[in-house]
């Protein structure tokens, strides 16, 4: 089978899969999972991120319906409509949690009364006031089908990397490309690899990228968080020349990510061009492409800080906790740099978004 074949079974097969077999413990996510994302890393995304909605309603004068994809077990959107408080009603007209694992989606809705929590965005219908898309690390956990480029005598020949089973394990074996697609894709990018140089291709981007666009209308603002970079730096054989897909357990990387199907979370960068290229055919903006940390710092996030920082008061066990975390999406290491915000958009809500992301000529 296909690399992208496995990880559909491996991640998301009703019974088996990672993201979507029942859990009655900790989720994936955070610190008694496999993995910190932006969202349990830290509450700030999710105050911040509630504080720039406020500000958008208020520019735009209406409400703003708000998705959140790949929504898992509802931390960022409980986190968010705490913030709110009782400005939710005149943020938000509607909250939209989309997840496709049945048991996330269960405890989201206990987190979080009043969400429209659905496994597919098509299953619920299309907004009538502003809509904000909200995307934490959901394109990256999209299959991909594994590439190498090797030597066939005095030609170098793109070969796929397929899963085998063999003598009770799997591995990889070389065959030729399951779908023409996967040529065309890195042709349409200008990318040739290099001889030896692995990588990976995301074909399921681009159309699930548009479903969402298009499901908002002609008024929308789209935030994805991820990691990755454009086609030319993501393929770069001096920085990647193994490609990006990899595994983790217990907070560390797993390199084998065929060892423990269904037990290992599996993420490969993504092509942020993909994105880019989907918003302009669905006569959408893009925004430069910012870190993570400068996003945040730019939409307010020093609002957040624990109020004693501002003081200059000491700070209480829980307070410097709070700071550590705080530090841990914002500072240039880690996940302040590491992680990317693309932001897109149509219409007012994007008019409205511009002028609240554009900082003034002094502080720039």
């Amino acid at each position: 089978m296909t690399c992208s074949e496995y990880m559909e079974l491996a991640l998301y097969d009703p019974e088996l899969g990672y993201y979507t077999r029942t859990r009655r413990g900790a989720g994936p996510a955070g610190g008694g999972g496999d993995f910190l994302t932006a969202p349990s890393a830290s509450p700030v995304l999710a105050r911040t991120l509630a504080g720039l909605l406020r500000r958008l309603a208020e520019t735009t004068g209406e409400a703003l319906c708000l998705a959140e994809l790949g929504a898992g077990e509802g931390l960022l959107l409980a986190e968010l409509l705490a913030t709110l408080g009782e400005t939710r009603g005149s943020t938000l007209s509607r909250v939209v949690a989309v997840e496709r694992g049945e048991w996330a989606r269960q405890r989201l809705a206990e987190r979080c009364p009043g969400v429209e929590t659905v496994a597919e965005l098509a299953e619920v219908s299309r907004p009538g006031d502003p809509a904000v898309l909200f995307a934490s690390e959901l394109y990256d956990a999209l299959p991909v089908h594994r590439v190498v480029m090797s030597r066939d005598g005095d030609r170098l020949e793109l070969h796929e990397l397929l899963v085998e089973a063999h003598a009770g394990a799997l591995r990889w074996v070389e065959g030729p490309p399951s779908d023409p697609a996967i040529t065309a894709y890195l042709e349409s990018h200008g990318i040739s690899l290099c001889e030896a140089q692995r990588a990976e291709v995301r074909l399921l981007t681009a159309p699930l990228h548009t479903r969402h666009l298009e499901w908002c209308g002609l008024q929308g603002l789209a935030l994805i968080v991820d990691y990755g970079h454009p086609a030319g730096r993501l393929y770069d054989p001096r920085l990647r020349r193994d490609g990006t897909l990899v595994g983790y357990q217990g907070h560390r990387v797993v390199w084998d990510v065929l060892r423990e199907p269904g037990d290992c979370d599996i993420t490969a960068h993504v092509n942020f061009d993909d994105l880019a290229a989907c918003a302009l055919e669905c006569g959408w903006e893009n925004a430069p492409m910012r870190p993570l940390g400068l996003f945040l710092a730019m939409a307010g996030a020093a609002e957040h800080l624990p109020p004693a920082v501002a003081r200059g008061d000491p700070l209480t066990p829980r307070e410097w906790a709070e700071l550590a975390a705080f530090k841990r999406v914002l500072a240039p290491s880690g996940m302040g740099s590491d992680l990317k915000v693309l932001a897109q958009g149509r219409g007012r809500v994007w008019s409205a978004y511009q002028a609240l992301a554009t900082m003034p000529p002094s502080e720039a």
